[in-house]
Protein backbone atom coordinates (compact mmCIF):
# COMPACT_ATOMS: atom_id res chain seq x y z
CA UNK A 1 0.00 0.00 0.00
CA UNK A 2 1.44 3.43 -0.82
CA UNK A 3 0.77 6.45 0.94
CA UNK A 4 0.89 9.97 -0.13
CA UNK A 5 2.12 12.95 2.68
CA UNK A 6 2.37 16.57 2.63
CA UNK A 7 6.06 16.60 3.21
CA UNK A 8 7.81 17.73 5.94
CA UNK A 9 11.46 18.01 7.52
CA UNK A 10 11.73 15.02 9.17
CA UNK A 11 11.30 13.12 5.29
CA UNK A 12 14.28 15.38 4.03
CA UNK A 13 17.30 12.91 4.73
CA UNK A 14 15.42 9.78 3.28
CA UNK A 15 14.40 11.95 0.26
CA UNK A 16 17.84 13.91 -0.49
CA UNK A 17 19.20 10.15 -0.38
CA UNK A 18 16.98 8.99 -2.66
CA UNK A 19 17.62 11.71 -5.37
CA UNK A 20 21.79 11.53 -4.77
CA UNK A 21 21.49 8.16 -6.63
CA UNK A 22 19.70 9.39 -9.74
CA UNK A 23 22.18 11.01 -12.19
CA UNK A 24 19.68 13.35 -13.67
CA UNK A 25 18.58 14.48 -10.32
CA UNK A 26 22.34 14.98 -8.87
CA UNK A 27 21.51 18.80 -9.98
CA UNK A 28 19.13 19.70 -7.22
CA UNK A 29 21.32 18.06 -4.57
CA UNK A 30 24.73 19.10 -5.52
CA UNK A 31 26.74 21.27 -2.84
CA UNK A 32 26.00 24.43 -4.88
CA UNK A 33 21.73 23.80 -4.91
CA UNK A 34 21.01 21.90 -1.57
CA UNK A 35 20.50 24.44 0.51
CA UNK A 36 18.51 25.99 -1.87
CA UNK A 37 16.06 22.88 -2.39
CA UNK A 38 15.76 21.82 0.85
CA UNK A 39 14.14 25.38 1.33
CA UNK A 40 12.07 25.24 -1.67
CA UNK A 41 10.95 21.46 -0.77
CA UNK A 42 9.38 23.32 2.61
CA UNK A 43 8.34 26.50 0.70
CA UNK A 44 6.36 24.70 -2.22
CA UNK A 45 3.70 22.47 -2.35
CA UNK A 46 5.37 18.76 -1.89
CA UNK A 47 4.02 15.35 -1.37
CA UNK A 48 6.36 12.22 -1.12
CA UNK A 49 5.31 8.91 -1.90
CA UNK A 50 5.38 7.02 0.40
CA UNK A 51 5.93 1.97 -0.20
CA UNK A 52 6.17 0.06 2.90
CA UNK A 53 7.61 3.03 5.21
CA UNK A 54 10.40 4.30 2.04
CA UNK A 55 9.94 6.80 0.18
CA UNK A 56 9.86 5.99 -3.28
CA UNK A 57 9.20 9.40 -5.01
CA UNK A 58 7.64 13.08 -4.91
CA UNK A 59 6.26 15.70 -6.55
CA UNK A 60 6.86 19.71 -6.10
CA UNK A 61 4.57 22.05 -7.58
CA UNK A 62 4.15 25.96 -7.35
CA UNK A 63 0.79 27.79 -6.07
CA UNK A 64 0.21 32.11 -7.15
CA UNK A 65 -3.32 31.94 -7.10
CA UNK A 66 -3.06 32.17 -11.10
CA UNK A 67 -2.47 28.50 -11.07
CA UNK A 68 -0.63 25.27 -10.04
CA UNK A 69 2.93 24.64 -11.63
CA UNK A 70 3.98 20.80 -11.38
CA UNK A 71 7.99 22.11 -10.78
CA UNK A 72 9.51 18.59 -10.75
CA UNK A 73 7.55 14.67 -10.55
CA UNK A 74 9.88 11.60 -9.74
CA UNK A 75 9.23 7.92 -8.83
CA UNK A 76 12.58 5.96 -8.32
CA UNK A 77 12.85 3.41 -11.42
CA UNK A 78 11.93 0.33 -9.67
CA UNK A 79 8.96 1.44 -8.74
CA UNK A 80 7.80 3.04 -11.95
CA UNK A 81 4.66 2.18 -13.88
CA UNK A 82 2.57 1.25 -10.78
CA UNK A 83 0.73 4.66 -11.02
CA UNK A 84 2.55 6.09 -8.09
CA UNK A 85 3.27 9.89 -10.80
CA UNK A 86 -0.13 9.79 -11.18
CA UNK A 87 -1.54 9.58 -7.99
CA UNK A 88 1.47 12.44 -6.71
CA UNK A 89 -0.62 14.90 -9.58
CA UNK A 90 -3.91 13.82 -8.67
CA UNK A 91 -3.04 14.76 -4.89
CA UNK A 92 -2.04 18.48 -6.38
CA UNK A 93 -5.23 18.35 -8.31
CA UNK A 94 -7.23 17.19 -4.99
CA UNK A 95 -5.48 20.21 -3.24
CA UNK A 96 -6.46 23.01 -5.45
CA UNK A 97 -9.59 22.06 -7.36
CA UNK A 98 -10.67 25.47 -8.52
CA UNK A 99 -6.98 26.19 -10.30
CA UNK A 100 -5.35 25.02 -13.01
CA UNK A 101 -2.97 22.52 -12.61
CA UNK A 102 0.22 22.93 -15.38
CA UNK A 103 3.39 20.58 -15.38
CA UNK A 104 7.34 21.62 -16.55
CA UNK A 105 8.03 18.61 -18.50
CA UNK A 106 10.75 16.97 -19.82
CA UNK A 107 9.27 14.18 -20.06
CA UNK A 108 6.32 14.34 -22.49
CA UNK A 109 4.82 11.00 -23.38
CA UNK A 110 4.19 10.27 -19.80
CA UNK A 111 2.13 13.25 -19.62
CA UNK A 112 0.53 12.09 -23.35
CA UNK A 113 -0.47 8.61 -21.78
CA UNK A 114 -2.12 9.98 -18.77
CA UNK A 115 -4.31 12.42 -20.82
CA UNK A 116 -2.95 15.86 -20.22
CA UNK A 117 -3.78 18.66 -22.65
CA UNK A 118 -0.42 20.16 -24.16
CA UNK A 119 -1.18 23.86 -23.65
CA UNK A 120 2.08 25.55 -25.11
CA UNK A 121 4.70 24.34 -23.73
CA UNK A 122 3.66 22.52 -20.68
CA UNK A 123 0.86 20.72 -20.11
CA UNK A 124 -2.47 20.83 -18.25
CA UNK A 125 -3.86 18.32 -15.92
Amino acid sequence: MINILKYKIEHQIKLLTLLKNEPDWRSFVSKGAIDRFKTALLESETYICEYQGEIVGYIRALVDGFGVYVSELYIAPPYRGNGYGAKLLSKIKQAHPDQDVYVLSDEDQYYQKLGCQRVGSVFKL
